[in-house]
């Protein structure tokens, strides 16, 4: 479990002496083999909650436990911006090192990943990961995330800039760790994309913890009508229909056409 008890951080401002509280007194609890979809506006302290939990920075004010390790050792992060995850000057060593740091030989669990994610291990294994584009830095970061084999997976916006094939993709991925037993924290300004597999979803403001809810209340409650655009409500009005989420947009364009008849 993640035991999170009044935390808080604050960045220097760019002021001599100025400072921004980017966390004031947070406070939740993840239960292992949860999926929590993290929320909230640009700003809100997202990020910032992403690197405490996967103890790349340590808070100004508060604890934060796991039951049964460190947090360092336990979790694996990617950032809203891929690039910042890159250390190693080909693809393929990008992917080993993973590996080598998980102490494993998991060429077969390699493959299964980078195919699931559709990453074109043999078209660019040889190349930077800095020539690659940005949806594919973003493939790349996943998998290199993924083959740690990490019991936590903290993900800072992982479907920004991917079309919708690729997309799914990432949520397959994602669903088949998640069946694993593996605790997931996705952060997304999109959480339609991730409600139906997703346990609970938590939504941060101006730095504070706004709510930490079930997927069940956070539909129920219409908790989402605050943050969605049109599609992503229908999204949810479909969900809390069938409990799940059309497979394609043609048929979510035929259950609107129906909700607008009746």
């Amino acid at each position: 479990m993640l035991t999170v008890r009044e935390v808080s951080f604050t960045y220097k401002g760019h002021g001599k002496g100025t400072h921004v509280s980017a966390l004031k007194r947070v406070t939740f609890d993840i239960t292992d083999s949860s999926f929590v979809i993290l929320t909230g506006r640009t700003g809100s302290g997202k990020s910032t909650l992403l690197q405490l939990l996967c103890g790349l920075i340590e808070p100004d004010g508060g604890e934060i436990h796991c039951e049964d390790g460190d947090l360092f050792s336990k979790s694996s992060m990617i950032f809203q911006y891929p690039e910042d995850c890159f250390f190693n000057p080909t693809v393929m060593e990008e992917l080993e090192f993973g590996l080598k740091t998980a102490g494993k030989n998991g060429t077969e669990k390699l493959k299964a990943i980078t195919e699931v994610i559709g990453f074109d291990l043999e078209k660019f294994s040889s190349r930077t990961p800095f020539s690659l584009s940005g949806g594919e830095q973003r493939l790349l970061a996943i998998a290199s995330m993924v083959v740690l084999d990490n019991a936590i997976l903290l993900l800072d916006e992982p479907t920004s800039g991917l079309d919708d094939r690729a997309v799914q993709r990432v949520r397959n991925l994602l669903l088949s760790e998640y069946r694993l037993g593996k605790t997931i924290v996705v952060s997304t300004h999109w959480p339609a994309e991730f409600l139906d597999m997703a346990t609970h979803v938590m939504n941060l403001r101006d730095g504070s913890l706004e709510y930490f809810v079930t997927v069940e209340d956070y539909v129920d409650s219409n908790l989402h009508n605050r943050q969605l655009e049109e599609k992503e409500k229908y999204l949810i009005d479909y969900y809390k229909r069938f409990k799940a989420f059309p497979e394609n947009d043609e048929e979510l364009i035929e259950f609107v056409r129906r909700e607008k008849k009746c």
